[in-house]
């Protein structure tokens, strides 16, 4: 063994290999182990800056990926063939890529995700491709939590999440509020949006700015429209619609404004004496009475 040494070699495993090349091989590995920490370092900062959630794994597989390299590159120096290491490791390596292809696909959404930044813990959101909405418990390396408005939770997968459309109801601090007031065609709209007016001023949660608005928006087939449109903070918004309806509706009643049901007018035959006529109401219930065959003749 003496003399192997003084000659320059070594024997590892039957293998003579030259004493140089060991302790070339064993530098690799020791650099590639320091420069895998020093990558790791800003790696891991960024990451928990921009995606918090996946740095710590993302970091340890930047690590153990650089050391991967510098193992296999110390090997390659001490002159082992790694063709049939590689060709193994290729074929392993298609094989555990097909079976967790999802798992893959999920882990890099949520750091994609993470970067984005389109939802954060606390925030009302709806996938919209899933009809899924709810408040963000959790959003982990593989998947986002929501408990939805009905208090059940559900788990979905970073790729639905991040192929899907994703609405955000608590990104902006400000929502707008959109009533739709339908009252009878008999009815004088300017003193309808005037009473609607006097409650959007009087509530001090609706906002200035943008300034409210209120106008006759569509002529329905049983009432004129009015849309009333008025900007709240986020977190007020569900309060004042309530609110807001209820006040309107009571308004109205007040100032002897109608809000109709929905209207038919029902015709009969051609000949101009179809139309049913208000004495044509059955006595008993005020409901439609239809003309018998022989009396429409």
């Amino acid at each position: 063994m003496v003399e192997e040494i003084a000659l320059g070699t070594i024997e590892i495993l039957g293998t003579r290999i030259e004493l140089l090349k060991v302790l070339i091989s064993i530098a690799i590995v020791a650099a590639g182990v320091v420069v895998a920490r020093l990558v790791r370092i800003p790696v891991s900062y960024f990451l928990t800056k921009y995606a918090p959630q996946a740095a710590p794994l993302a970091s340890k597989a930047v690590f153990w990926i650089i050391v991967g390299v510098a193992v296999l590159s110390a090997i390659g120096n001490l002159g082992v063939e790694l063709t049939g290491v590689l060709l193994a490791g290729g074929i392993a390596g298609i094989i555990i890529g097909f079976a967790v292809q999802s798992t893959v696909a999920n882990l890099f959404s949520g750091l994609f995700m993470q970067i984005d930044r389109a939802f954060r813990i606390g925030d009302a959101i709806e996938v919209a491709e899933m009809n899924v909405a709810g408040v963000v418990t959790d959003i982990t390396a593989f998947s986002v939590v929501l408990r939805r408005f009905d208090g059940v939770y559900v788990r979905i997968p970073n790729e639905k999440i991040f192929t899907s459309q994703v609405r955000n109801f608590g990104r902006n601090i400000a929502r707008r509020v959109e009533v739709t007031v339908g009252i009878a065609y008999k009815e004088d709209m300017n003193k309808a949006i005037e009473v609607i007016r006097k409650i959007v001023d009087e509530d001090p949660r609706i906002l200035a700015l943008p300034e409210p608005r209120i106008m006759v928006w569509e002529l329905g087939s049983s009432s004129v429209n009015i849309n009333v449109w008025c900007w709240v903070p986020t977190q007020e918004f569900f309060n004042v619609r309530g609110e807001l309806v209820k006040k309107i509706k009571e308004a109205l009643d007040a100032n002897g404004i109608e809000i109709p049901f929905q209207q038919v007018t029902v015709w009969f035959g051609d000949r101009g004496k179809g139309k049913v006529k208000e004495e044509e109401m059955d006595d008993k219930g005020g409901g439609l009475r239809l003309p018998s065959l022989n009396e429409r003749g």
